[in-house]
């Protein structure tokens, strides 16, 4: 029988760089768990970690480029 190796939310947010309640609520929203799983402790299979930290990384991307892009039109005088 092989294991599957699994990572609690505090380790993976500590890798993400963000809180565990943070990393939660993503999960929550992006990744719902089955029903008879809700309320017990979190066990994040390492592929969904990584599929995890490379949305987050993604979307974290392009919201700074966002960001970065309301600045320009601000200090251009386009707002």
């Amino acid at each position: 029988m092989v294991e599957i190796q699994t990572l609690e939310p505090k380790q993976l947010a500590a890798r993400m760089g963000i809180s565990p309640k943070r990393l939660r609520s993503i999960l929550r929203a992006e990744y719902p768990r089955e029903t008879k799983v809700k309320g017990k402790k979190w066990a994040i299979p390492t592929t969904l970690a990584k599929e995890v930290e490379q949305s987050y990384k993604e979307k974290k991307v392009a919201r700074e480029a966002a960001k970065k892009a309301q600045i320009k039109k601000e200090l251009a005088g386009e707002v």
